[in-house]
């Protein structure tokens, strides 16, 4: 009898252990929606509606321009993702893919943002981002030089 309860214990143990590896392996960066490719890789689940707050920061704070809100919808396929403004805003027309990129195991290998640039001629250009991604993957904030900054903040 002894022996079977060992057994059963030992299996046990067995368990929460393989089962805690598992589970830690699917959080990715500690982030509260992930993706398992095929490859076995575990990358950030962008999609579904985020809040957007866009910023103008110091070299375009002369436009006078207020910061704005939208809601983004953001669709994923595998690594690859497209985020679409879902309300009609003064500089960002609805229906107007803002955001575009691709992910990798540590946040993005690369992103653009489809950005209303008033130096120049103004015009909307796709623009390369930084980003930083912070709780457990619903937040994340993408800054374009000293010009804006996004914070998306997951619904």
């Amino acid at each position: 009898m002894k022996k079977i309860i060992m057994a059963l214990v030992i299996i046990f143990i067995v368990s929460v252990v393989f089962t805690s590896m598992h589970c830690a392996r699917m959080a990715g960066k500690g982030w509260e929606k992930t993706v398992t490719l095929p490859s076995g890789k575990v990358i950030l689940d962008m999609s579904g509606e985020w809040d957007a707050l866009i910023e103008l920061l110091e070299r375009y704070k002369w436009t006078g321009l207020k910061p704005e809100q939208n809601i983004l919808l953001i669709t994923q396929e595998g690594t690859t993702f497209s985020a679409v403004a879902q309300i009609e805003a003064e500089r960002i027309p609805k229906g107007t893919e803002k955001l575009k990129g691709v992910l990798d195991k540590d946040g993005f290998k690369e992103v653009q943002l489809y950005a209303y640039r008033p130096h120049d001629t103004p015009q909307f250009t796709w623009v390369p981002v930084t980003w930083e991604i912070s709780e457990n993957g619903n937040k994340i904030v993408f800054v374009y030089e000293d010009a804006f900054k996004w914070t998306l903040t997951r619904r």
